[in-house]
């Protein structure tokens, strides 16, 4: 089936609202680009809808394959697993619940083009559960993501993540470098590491897509934190463990060497705090600024304040 398209694009399915899958299927198969095919994979065993009968509905011209797994495997190890199945040249990552604007395709694979250019990603309209339109850029949304483009990408994103991986396409052969996927954060972010690691990432600033907010989302700030215990585990060791896989991958690559002290100060302040780590801390707060404030004063928090903030920062403000 491959061998006369370019783009697969991969979508993880687990008990979806069908209303919302049905509009995500119809936007697919609008794309004014069409030389791509679909890979699904639904991650609920228990799950026996007639999905298929579905996706020959809506994708009328567009070549499919449907997978069901023997085991609920979560959305990181699914789209691992179709990962590793694309025999494309390029690769799109496909939620179940979004809307695309007909020319998404188009433009990505145009910015993937360019010379040395390994991913392409997009800004997004944010839609509600009755697909109103209600913000026109993911960070009017979330104040604290910044999109950042050019010299400014690699820096940014080294240290924290600001791309969406239903806005991600990317060449094939360096989604497969980055396989297995780690299990301490969201694929996107890994993806978008090893492809920013390998050449050149660009980014559109014009919405390509509709992204579905809901209390269905699985990509929440600070979602299984509740004391600062996890806080440490799941961003700070977690950190340290993603930057020695990539340390392992790219063995020379001097950009690495900040963020490998950063990672390492980070931890020594939470454990010992003093003026030196604050110093360093604070002189490149750069990086990731509401990340620097918040653990400059981590140590220092009550357990009750702790609880309080990570409640504001869950709801958003």
């Amino acid at each position: 089936m491959s061998d006369t398209r370019l783009i697969t694009v991969v979508m993880a399915l687990y008990n979806p609202n069908i209303n919302w899958l049905e509009e995500e299927l119809a936007s697919i198969q609008k794309q004014t680009f069409q030389n791509f095919q679909v890979y699904i994979w639904n991650d609920n065993p228990q799950d026996s809808r007639p999905y298929e009968d579905l996706f020959r509905k809506y994708l009328k011209d567009i070549p499919f394959r449907y997978f069901s797994g023997k085991k609920n495997l979560g959305s990181n190890k699914v789209f691992e697993k179709l990962t590793a199945l694309t025999d494309t040249s390029y690769i799109a990552f496909c939620d179940q619940d979004d809307v695309w604007l007909p020319n998404k395709l188009e433009v990505l694979i145009g910015l993937l083009q360019k010379k040395d250019v390994t991913l392409a990603c997009s800004d997004m309209y944010v839609i509600d559960e009755n697909s109103f339109v209600v913000a026109d850029s993911i960070t009017q949304i979330r104040p604290r993501q910044v999109i950042y483009r050019g010299e400014d990408i690699m820096p940014h994103l080294l240290a924290k993540n600001f791309i969406t991986g239903c806005t991600v396409m990317m060449r094939t052969d360096i989604a497969q470098m980055a396989l297995p996927f780690p299990k301490v954060f969201f694929h996107d972010w890994w993806l978008s590491l090893i492809a920013g690691l390998s050449g050149t990432i660009e980014v559109s600033l014009q919405p390509l897509m509709k992204y579905r907010i809901s209390t269905e989302n699985q990509s929440k700030p600070f979602a299984n934190v509740s004391c600062k215990q996890d806080y440490v585990s799941q961003y700070i060791k977690s950190y340290q463990t993603l930057l020695n896989r990539l340390q392992n991958i790219f063995l020379r690559d001097n950009r690495l060497s900040l963020y490998n002290r950063w990672a390492d100060v980070r931890m020594r302040y939470f454990q010992s705090p003093n003026i030196q780590d604050a110093v360093f801390l604070w002189k490149i707060r750069y990086l990731s600024k509401y990340t620097t404030l918040f653990e400059l004063v981590l140590p220092y928090l009550p357990d009750k304040i702790f609880s309080f903030l990570v409640k504001k920062i869950k709801a958003g403000r």
